[in-house]
């Protein structure tokens, strides 16, 4: 009587596969393998705000009060703003945009009423409204330089504030002032 061997039976060490089949078992194992250990996570950074104005007052400003004055430097400054939104320059005129000598008055005061911001180098942010050259009225006391939305930072954006009045030769002789504040406005 003769025996035969079947390779269907619990011992799998008999089974014999072909070199090809074997590599592509090995490599199914090992692929799923490599998503069970797959790992996901989240990572986050911040970038500081930016809202910076530097500034210098012009002092000894001369009155021709005969011949007026056209683009007469008050101040310069430098931006730098990285907010969205943009920025908004404010300037204050405790005068309301008038130099005045003592109470003020006729013959001792001296009407600007518009005040112009002079781009003068720098970088404004992409996107933004350059208030470059625009008159602003300060009669109500305020006058505002505002840029709108940004897709970049305003980087050391300088600029000059200017004003211009005219002639007036009824001025009487002696010291006129008034108190300009800068205040620099993020826009979130």
């Amino acid at each position: 009587m003769q025996s035969t061997t079947s390779n269907t039976g619990s011992n799998l060490r008999n089974i014999k596969l072909k070199r090809s089949q074997l590599k592509i078992v090995a490599v199914s194992v090992l692929a799923l393998g490599t998503f069970t250990s797959l790992l996901a996570f989240a990572i986050s950074s911040s970038v500081a705000k930016i809202n910076t104005l530097d500034y210098n007052s012009v002092s000894g400003i001369s009155v021709l009060a005969a011949t007026g004055q056209t683009n007469t430097a008050l101040a310069s400054g430098t931006i730098n703003n990285n907010s969205p939104g943009g920025w908004i320059l404010k300037v204050m005129s405790g005068n309301k945009g008038k130099l005045t000598q003592g109470s003020g008055g006729p013959g001792n005061e001296i009407m600007y009423s518009n005040v112009k911001m002079i781009s003068t180098g720098g970088t404004l942010g992409a996107t933004h409204t350059n208030p470059s050259g625009v008159d602003r009225a300060i009669t109500s006391g305020t006058a505002m330089f505002d840029t709108g939305v940004a897709t970049t930072a305003t980087v050391d954006y300088k600029f000059e504030l200017q004003v211009s009045w005219p002639a007036d030769p009824s001025m009487l002789g002696g010291i006129y002032t008034d108190t300009i504040t800068l205040l620099m406005v993020p826009v979130d």
